[in-house]
């Protein structure tokens, strides 16, 4: 599994966990894209936070963490392509299903927007639940760590 390292400093730990402030690094050939630009913008800044075994760690430390990644084709197949087709096949089948319209009280067209809208939610949720899954079976580490003074 590959996985992107940052650095950071922890700032606060509690119960065996530390609390470490990450500056995203932005390579040059990331820059060109901006696409981080307007998620720090939407997120309110370039900094985030994550948790982190504690390990003896003090507050001021300066780590690098190191966070796994799974593979990217199967996150964007996950992420887009799945509630993406279940949104078709839902709008397909709302269409062509009268017993469902009949059901809903819908007329096609709104039966297909109710059930493609639907199914795409519930695919786009277990999307969600699969990432957040995958994040607990593979936690972020600290590989380093360089003493606050």
């Amino acid at each position: 599994m590959t996985a992107i390292r940052e650095d950071g400093i922890v700032e606060t730990v509690e119960g065996g966990r530390a609390r470490i402030r990450i500056e995203p690094a932005r390579p040059e050939a990331c820059r060109r894209c901006r696409a981080c630009d307007a998620i720090d913008n939407a997120a309110g800044g370039g900094a985030y936070r994550l948790h982190a075994a504690a390990d003896d760690l003090r507050p001021g430390d300066r780590v690098t963490v190191e966070v796994p990644l799974a593979n990217s084709w199967q996150a964007i197949a996950l992420v887009l392509a799945l509630p993406l087709a279940a949104l078709v096949v839902g709008a397909v089948v709302g269409a062509a299903w009268t017993g469902l319209q009949r059901l809903l009280g819908l007329g096609p067209d709104l039966a297909a927007v109710a059930t493609g809208v639907g199914l795409g939610a519930a695919a786009f949720a277990a999307a969600a639940w699969s990432e957040r899954r995958l994040a607990r079976r593979h936690p972020p580490r600290v590989t380093a760590v360089h003493r606050a003074e």
